[in-house]
């Protein structure tokens, strides 16, 4: 790496991602709410045996409540997470910050089993968090600092350095 980058704290990347976790279920859960509403607002009563308008709006509802219930569920277990500490040798796990180059341009990601696909910014630092099933997570994960490796990403095949875990 040309560059000597700063340890990222990593209590506060889970807590960014944290935040970013509950607007997602506050969004999520007042769609529910309003999609919930729609199915038994009165414009949207049935007016023959055809008309679906109340069936569509009830399942709509119900996905939005079961994606809330999911998310609440994923905000419960990331608080509790454990967040080990990796030494330089170590190889990358759930937990992890991972700091590599893509093509030569320096990236940071957090490998969480939840939230990916996020991302946060955090000391002035683009984060992005990769869960260990993504295929960025799944190429990551069991790799130490130091080793290189080529995967396709955006349609391309491109080389990534692992410089740092932690």
């Amino acid at each position: 790496m040309t560059r000597k980058a700063r340890a990222l704290d990593k209590a506060a990347v889970r807590d960014a991602l944290l935040a970013a976790m509950k607007t997602a279920l506050e969004m999520t859960a007042r769609a529910a709410e309003d999609a919930r509403k729609g199915a038994t607002h009165e414009e949207n009563r049935s007016e023959g045996d055809k008309d679906m308008r109340a069936t569509e709006q009830s399942y709509l509802a119900r996905g939005q409540a079961i994606r809330a219930e999911e998310l609440a569920e994923q905000l419960q277990r990331l608080e509790v997470m454990a967040l080990p500490s990796f030494s330089p040798s170590d190889p990358i796990g759930a937990g992890a910050i991972v700091r590599l180059t893509v093509d030569g341009e320096p990236r940071v990601f957090f490998v969480v089993p939840f939230g990916g696909g996020t991302e946060l910014v955090v000391s002035g630092e683009k984060v992005t968090v990769v869960t260990p099933i993504s295929p960025v997570g799944q190429a990551l994960v069991g790799r130490r600092a130091g080793e290189d490796f080529e995967l396709t990403a955006r349609g391309a095949l491109r080389e990534w350095v692992i410089e740092s875990v932690a």
